[in-house]
């Protein structure tokens, strides 16, 4: 029975670490993601291209599913102390595995939006500079021209800080499945 408190209470203690250390990792670079992306279009009036704008939005919607699915682990922490007492009242090992793996899912979702979102970004930001004629700075773009503009940069680095934030999410969950396996 002490090994079994033990063993919970060293569990615990990690699902807190890693879960606050994912939550406020994820929660910053999520939040900075959305607030580029959210600057940008309201600035520009327009993202540079609609996939763009959908994509790496969905991918940062995801990323604070994953940031409150951080912080559920730190409330799992909370469960797993108050069963040291009585380790009949913890959470079945299963059902915990089962909330790491949704969790992974999640990230691996999230990973995959934005990427596809930063993709879409990059390719129009290589057609536009492909696009435009090589003029002086100060001549101005030609009728029709689309020039590539600093607020469309900005998207790449929105879609980089949502990476960052589903990277870490992806591995706080990998290695909280690692110590409970």
């Amino acid at each position: 029975l002490s090994q079994v408190a033990k063993r919970l209470e060293e569990t615990a203690r990690h699902f807190k670490t890693m879960g606050s250390l994912g939550f406020w990792s994820q929660f910053l670079c999520t939040l900075v993601s959305a607030a580029i992306l959210a600057f940008s279009i309201f600035v520009s009036g327009t993202a540079t291209a609609t996939v763009t704008k959908y994509l790496t939005a969905a991918g940062i919607a995801v990323g604070f599913i994953s940031v409150f699915r951080s912080f559920g682990y730190m409330r799992l922490s909370g469960r797993l102390e108050s069963a040291m007492s009585d380790p009949s009242k913890a959470p079945p090992r299963t059902e915990v595995i089962d909330k790491l793996k949704t969790g992974i899912i999640v990230n691996v979702l999230g990973l995959a939006s934005t990427v596809v979102g930063l993709q879409a970004t990059v390719g129009l930001l290589v057609a536009k500079a492909l696009n435009s004629p090589a003029t002086p700075f100060l001549q101005g773009p030609y009728a029709g021209q689309s020039p590539v503009l600093a607020l469309d940069v900005f998207l790449v680095q929105a879609c980089a800080n949502a990476l960052l934030s589903h990277f870490l999410g992806l591995v706080f969950n990998l290695e909280l499945l690692r110590s409970v396996s």
